[in-house]
């Protein structure tokens, strides 16, 4: 046995010698220790593998170690070209999948499965491929650095990096064999990618338009057989059979069910919600409905209603007396007498010799020609008319869109039944719409003066405003043509020291109204008023009928979709640096050919040297270890394969 070097020697690593020649039948002597220089100052000592001689026994050498050299390159390539095809069927699988339906919860875990699934074999199979690169280049540098010392720690995190990820983190390997050891880091760091670009994949809430044909509703109140509905009208004979032989009838007014609608869509000021049945669809419906059309009078007309105004001024309340009118509105009718006259509160149901007008007189402050803001007096009047609808309805999520437009077509007079006539039920139907429309604007907007001369008595004001119309309880109150009333608290002077410029000065709950009604004038908002009324028969079902049309169905769905950066990116980089390592292996095969692996048999042939040996024993062991020393025995067995598929001789380690 040679003498244990000291602990602070480092002894040289034996170099990586190539393959052994035929062994002979003629016993060779083993060769003396190599010995090596020492060093005085290193970390810690390097292995020295030693040969001990057990005796003169001559034994056949051996058996020649047989690589298969195709296969760590070939499964390199077959490896990188696996992770790339994974990695590039993932960047196709998800952006496949962009904007398409989710299923059910089953089927998005399996989107998520096969994106997961690409993600691990794309890593699996890149990082096979980089440890053979690894392992070749390992192999060079042990060659190229023949004569030069590493020490144990170092050869061990070179040797064992794929074991552990710290042992990549050496500072010695780090800094003697920067390539092999960023080809490690490298490796270790393609298991992140599978943490994140299945991840990439996301859900968002969309909506999905499916065409179909299927029957939808509108407004019936053109249908004959659908006007008894809108209208009472009793027959005006005895005894007749109901939609047999009763041909005549005689209009007394309104359902109160077409009385609800008119006034919730009056106070609402907008169309009521339609009752479909899909809640998210949309269609185009046509239809013939009422509508009222407002216009100022001729002279004879303006005449008339300056007469019924001055006449319901000239009446007297208890001790009050109009001395004002901002607004007057009233039904023109013929009493028994078939003299006209004026009907300013809202109807109830009896024959009656109406008209189907409303007579307005309002006063709309103005700017003249010089500037000055003026108030004129304003007759109108409003009749119904008969009207061709071309209407686009959708609701989605609850939000009902209508837009459209209508052909005006001839006016509709009040019915003028007889026993002898057949009446017309669809001039009922909309003439009882445009009565339910008149119940809610006619009345008055006047200023009292109170004739009483006592006024200390408790309730006994001298002057006050009086609103008597149901306008105040609809979305028409904020017009402009009402503004002239709230303007008279102010010229009348109803407080003192009240400036006549805080007529301008609007109070808070006016705003409100103007704002609902956008402070448009009466005859826009009563032609809207009447449009919206017969749009509005649609939220009660008993006021449709049904026709057969395409609608778009607007379904809540959730779509796939991608991160594009989170999903590329890492394969990208994966497969470039993959690629780069794949190259240095591949210039390392072809410049060194195929160099061992790392398991038992690969270490002892790339330790041994190169002769036959005359033992029939033979041994290694750690030179410098003492009686620690750890021995390889190796024995010849003829019967055991090897990986090489080769004889191997059976090895054991022990003390």
């Amino acid at each position: 046995m040679a003498t244990p070097q000291r602990q602070d020697e480092t002894l040289a690593a034996v170099p990586l010698m190539g393959e052994p020649h035929e062994i002979s039948d003629r016993p060779t002597p083993l060769p003396p220790p190599i010995q090596s220089p020492t060093t005085a100052h290193t970390r810690s000592p390097a292995i020295l593998p030693k040969v001990v001689d057990h005796g003169p026994q001559t034994v056949q050498g051996w058996s020649k170690r047989e690589f298969h050299k195709w296969q760590p390159p070939f499964y390199m390539t077959v490896f990188f070209l696996i992770g790339l095809s994974m990695s590039i069927a993932h960047c196709v699988f998800y952006p496949k999948l962009r904007g398409k339906l989710v299923g059910d919860s089953y089927q998005q875990e399996e989107k998520i499965r096969f994106g997961t699934a690409f993600a691990f074999l794309a890593q699996i199979c890149l990082s096979a491929s980089v440890w053979i690169a690894y392992t070749q280049w390992m192999w060079r540098t042990v060659k190229e650095r023949g004569k030069t010392a590493l020490t144990v720690e170092a050869w061990n995190c070179v040797i064992g990096a794929d074991t552990s990820v710290f042992a990549s983190l050496n500072l010695e390997m780090l800094r003697e064999v920067p390539l092999a050891s960023a080809m490690a880091l490298f490796a270790w760091s393609l298991l992140l990618p599978p943490f994140f670009t299945p991840a990439t994949l996301f859900i968002y809430s969309d909506i999905d338009i499916v065409e179909m044909t299927s029957m939808m509703p509108y407004p019936a109140i053109a249908n004959i057989n659908q006007a008894h509905r809108f209208s009472y009208s009793p027959p005006m004979l005895r005894g007749t059979t109901q939609n047999r032989d009763d041909k005549s009838r005689v209009f007394t007014g309104p359902r109160t069910a077409l009385n609800l609608v008119t006034a919730a869509t009056s106070s609402l000021g907008e169309i009521l919600q339609a009752d479909l049945p899909y809640n998210n669809s949309a269609y185009f419906t046509s239809f013939f409905g009422p509508i009222v059309k407002c216009s100022n009078a001729n002279e004879t007309q303006a005449d008339h209603i300056q007469r019924f105004l001055e006449e319901g001024m000239a009446t007297s309340y208890d001790d009050r007396k109009e001395v004002d009118s901002a607004y007057y509105g009233f039904v023109p009718t013929y009493d028994n007498d078939n003299n006209l006259t004026a009907i300013w509160h809202p109807r109830q149901q009896t024959p009656s010799k109406a008209t189907n007008e409303l007579w307005m007189s309002f006063m709309r402050p103005e700017i003249n020609d010089r500037g000055d803001r003026v108030k004129l007096r304003h007759h109108q009047i409003c009749k119904t008319h008969n009207a061709s609808y071309d209407l686009h309805i959708s609701q989605l999520h609850g939000v009902q869109t209508i837009s459209g437009n209508y052909t005006l077509g001839e006016a509709v007079m009040f019915p003028q039944d007889s026993p002898d006539r057949t009446s017309d039920m669809v001039q009922h139907a909309y003439t009882a719409l445009m009565w339910s429309i008149c119940d809610q604007l006619v009345g008055k907007f006047a200023w009292f003066n109170s004739t009483t001369s006592n006024t200390t008595i408790a309730q006994a004001a001298a002057q006050f405003g009086v609103i008597d119309s149901p306008i105040q309880r609809s979305s028409l109150l904020g017009s402009r043509d009402l503004d002239a009333f709230y303007e008279m608290d102010e010229e009348r002077g109803l407080y003192v020291n009240q400036s006549p410029d805080s007529i301008y000065i609007l109070s808070d709950q006016r705003l409100r109204d103007k704002a609902l009604a956008r402070n448009r004038t009466l005859d826009v908002l009563i032609e809207e008023l009447s449009f919206n009324t017969t749009v509005s028969l649609m939220h009660n079902r008993l006021f449709t009928n049904s026709s057969e049309t395409t609608i778009e169905l607007t379904n809540d769905v959730n779509r796939y979709s991608y991160k594009p950066y989170g999903l590329f990116i890492p394969y990208v980089l994966a497969n470039v640096l993959t690629f780069v390592c794949v190259c240095i292996g591949g210039i390392s095969f072809v410049i060194d050919g195929v160099l061992p692996g790392r398991k038992v048999q690969d270490l002892i042939w790339a330790a041994r040297r190169h002769f036959a040996l005359s033992s029939r024993k033979l041994s290694l062991a750690v030179e410098g270890g003492g009686k620690g020393d750890i021995m390889l025995d190796v024995a010849e067995v003829e019967d055991v394969e090897g990986n090489a598929g080769v004889g191997w001789r059976k090895m054991s380690f022990k003390k």
